[in-house]
């Protein structure tokens, strides 16, 4: 069995911090700049990813899933199964970085006043736009040596670590808040109405069935449709009972 998870958020904040992951795993992709081939694409994520933190819902979704996060802790330690020095660990890393999250905004402004970055940057807005001609500069910072082009994509990461760690963390602790229960999709089809607390769904199937899931919903309903792959109308549907498991977060 080759099994997959699918992930679909149900509201704007879940969905925004998914669109950061995203672009932070492009960024750790990307980021051994002694490949020519990744030069281009660090930067295009790194732009990317200084669009998203512009807006101003991230830090209060930030800080929102860390207080939930440190609140549901702080319940646990009451329970007497619970291993307390673990929790309280994690309990001060959390604070930490509800701290970190306070201070987001001089992160972006630090990548946005930078003055190499700044230059680079509405020339990755445009198609084609990062040619030698179009970007001199750019051209002499890839012929630099490469211990002080790896100094300088180090800084820049620096910068966005702990906003990363924040968004780990409160990643982590959304997925992990809820377990995976068995479920049929009778017909490929399954619906089911859901809690306002829940914000993201997660569907775990096996890959080699050949289909995939297609979700769609709101934090008071969601459907679930298997798909198949279709060449000529990309999915097509499936009369198939699909078994899979399903976490709502």
């Amino acid at each position: 069995m080759n099994l997959a998870i699918y992930e679909h958020p149900l509201n704007e904040r879940v969905r925004i911090l998914m669109r950061l992951e995203l672009l932070f795993g492009l960024l750790d992709a990307n980021k051994d700049v002694s490949k020519p081939v990744n030069i281009h694409s660090f930067f295009n994520a790194l732009f990317n990813c200084i669009e998203v933190l512009e807006r101003n819902d991230i830090r209060p979704t930030l800080a929102f899933y860390l207080d939930l996060l440190e609140k549901n802790m702080i319940r646990w330690s009451t329970h007497p199964d619970i291993h307390n020095d673990s929790l309280q660990t994690k309990l001060k890393e959390a604070i930490k970085l509800q701290n970190q999250v306070a201070t987001m905004s001089k992160a972006c402004h630090t990548l946005k006043d930078d003055k190499f970055l700044a230059s680079l940057r509405p020339r990755f807005a445009i198609a084609g736009g990062t040619c030698g001609f179009d970007l001199p500069q750019l051209d002499y910072w890839c012929n630099k040596p490469l211990e002080l082009r790896t100094q300088d994509v180090n800084e820049w990461l620096g910068i966005l670590g702990p906003l990363r760690q924040a968004l780990d963390f409160s990643l982590l602790f959304l997925r992990e808040s809820t377990p995976f229960e068995k479920k049929s999709a009778i017909n490929s089809f399954y619906q089911d109405v859901c809690g306002e607390q829940v914000s993201l769904l997660r569907v775990k199937y096996d890959a080699n069935l050949g289909v995939f899931p297609m979700i769609s919903g709101s934090k008071h309903r969601y459907a679930i449709s298997f798909m198949m792959p279709d060449k000529m109308l990309v999915k097509t549907s499936v009369d198939d009972t699909i078994e899979f498991q399903l976490s709502t977060c």
